[in-house]
């Protein structure tokens, strides 16, 4: 079956002078775990029990993960990864709190087979919809400024929920404190990242009830990822150019 990416066309906040540049804001098909991903297998009718099934991949996640980081570069012929260094190592000793071991994965040959024959689907043009187009710079530093770029970002409302949240992989969440809020724009937001926050990947959450002229009964959240510190460099994908990175996606409109 062929592969259909859902696009709405939004404004380039980039280039605010011309009206007539757009972009291509994806449309989220839904967030999918493990299980969803196990269901989807079990599907395909292979005549191998549900559990058969969750055992391989879990045994093969086990395995290509520790082959990865016992220095191994795997090829899975969907991906490549290798075991990545961070950190100038001082003194010839390795230290936890300025070094890190982190994973890069690069599309591989079925992955980039796949793309060339995914086609795109035009929605047609998004003018309401809240959403983080880019990062500047690319990734943070804790305690530095950090600006989020994209449309309907800017922070308004009572509802206790409002606000900034950044979500680690372990699921803490730290929230922004609002006093550091310096550009507070439906275009743009910058403040300054919680000092302390180690170097890695991180979901941010904004949650506004702006609008426009009026404020949304219901709060809506715009959802993106970014990194802290260097960013890993995956290899063959696609970004905004210049400063510009990261992505995000954002909910449904809720009835103002």
């Amino acid at each position: 079956m062929k592969n259909v990416l859902k696009i709405w066309l939004v404004d380039n906040t980039v280039t605010v002078d011309n009206k007539d540049d757009k972009i291509g804001q994806l449309e989220s098909s839904g967030n999918l775990s493990l299980q969803d991903i196990l269901d989807e297998m079990h599907k395909e009718d292979t005549g191998l029990r549900p559990e058969t099934i969750e055992h391989v991949v879990k045994l093969y996640n086990r395995v290509v993960g520790n082959l990865i980081l016992s220095g191994y570069s795997v090829n899975t012929g969907l991906y490549h990864a290798v075991a990545q260094l961070r950190g100038v190592i001082d003194g010839g000793r390795w230290n936890p709190e300025k070094n890190s071991v982190y994973v890069s994965f690069t599309q591989d040959k079925e992955l980039r087979e796949a793309i060339a024959e995914t086609s795109i689907s035009i929605l047609g043009e998004r003018q309401s919809v809240m959403y983080v187009a880019g990062f500047s710079p690319a990734t943070a530093t804790a305690g530095r400024p950090f600006t989020v770029n994209g449309r309907m970002l800017k922070i308004a409302g009572t509802d206790s929920s409002v606000g900034i949240t950044i979500t680690d992989s372990k699921e803490q969440t730290t929230p922004v404190d609002l006093n550091m809020l310096a550009v507070n724009n439906p275009s743009q937001l910058t403040f300054i990242v919680p000092a302390g926050l180690a170097d890695g990947e991180y979901t941010l959450t904004i949650t506004t009830q702006y609008a426009g002229s009026t404020l949304l009964k219901t709060p809506r959240i715009a959802i993106a990822t970014f990194y802290v510190g260097t960013k890993p460099d995956t290899g063959g994908g696609s970004g905004s150019g210049g400063d510009e990175g990261g992505g995000g996606g954002e909910a449904p409109d809720p009835a103002a």
